[in-house]
């Protein structure tokens, strides 16, 4: 893996992705050597981040109402107050997922992942090919983001969950997640998103922010109970799942990068992309 610095001064643009001051352009979905498996006709640009919470940080633009159609430029998912309420402070460690969509495709369903040990998502051998991989540790992670109806709280993570081990008849199964803040958003999780929604729908979304709060999860009970906190692996890595439910299931695919130890978070590493998960 070759380390970038990508320390950012000043705030970031968290807006749903109406613009991208303060991220880093990866790739798009299409690499090969950042792709592991699921569609290929799923096309969007990818954004890393991280930054130190500031007081004064914001949620551009407005905020659409509940259940409102897109309009293109208005975000949806948390509120602004959420930046800085629950179990986010001022002065905490943010990394920060972004998708754009680029082509006709769109999202509606997102996984924001932690592979503890970096050993789990392994990209393909090409893009298109058949060999990628995806699997789970002990202390592996799981945000659930969705806009889908059955769910309250569009494009906010509804669960976030934490890999067990095994399930009895030796097969990693869903069972074996526990959900530490229940099954609806709160302000308690670790993580916020956003979203910016494809004019007159109020389901696909144009593009999507996630963060993860690397001091939330380390204040968590020590870290042991709710999600490992195991940042200081030099391998672990953060990897998304994006998919469009409005059309199947299997309309998705899945990346991965890595992710700095506390102490180095102005180190931030492209690692591999990673393997295609549908939720059960």
């Amino acid at each position: 893996m070759t380390l970038i610095s990508v320390a950012h001064a000043g705030l970031v643009d968290i807006n749903g992705g109406s613009s991208w001051a303060g991220w880093d352009f990866i790739s798009n979905g299409q690499t090969s050597g950042v792709w592991v498996q699921g569609q290929t006709n799923r096309t969007f640009d990818i954004f890393r981040t991280q930054f130190t919470l500031e007081a004064g940080q914001a949620v551009g633009g407005n905020r659409l109402a509940d259940g409102a159609a897109g309009n293109g430029s208005d975000y949806t998912g948390d509120n602004a107050g959420s930046l800085t309420s629950g179990s986010w402070q001022a002065g905490d460690r943010i990394v920060g997922v972004g998708v754009r969509y680029t082509g006709g495709t769109r999202c509606t369903t997102a996984y924001l992942q932690i592979d503890v040990f970096g050993n789990n998502i392994m990209p393909a051998s090409s893009f298109g090919a058949s060999d990628g991989a995806f699997s789970h540790d002990v202390g592996d992670t799981a945000s659930y983001i969705t806009s889908m109806p059955w769910n309250p709280g569009r494009f906010q993570t509804k669960q976030y969950t934490l890999w067990t081990g095994p399930s009895e008849g030796g097969a990693p199964g869903e069972g074996n997640f526990i959900t530490p803040y229940g099954a609806n958003p709160t302000l308690a999780m670790p993580t916020r998103s956003f979203a910016i929604l494809e004019a007159g729908s109020a389901l696909r979304a144009l593009s999507l922010q996630m963060f993860i709060n690397l001091d939330a999860i380390l204040r968590s009970n020590g870290g042991a109970t709710y999600g490992d906190g195991n940042f200081y692996a030099p391998n672990t890595r953060i990897g998304f799942f994006e998919g469009d439910q409005t059309i199947s299931d299997l309309d998705s695919t899945n990346q991965i990068f890595a992710i700095p130890a506390p102490g180095a978070l102005a180190l931030l590493s492209l690692a591999g992309f990673a393997g295609q998960r549908r939720r059960r």
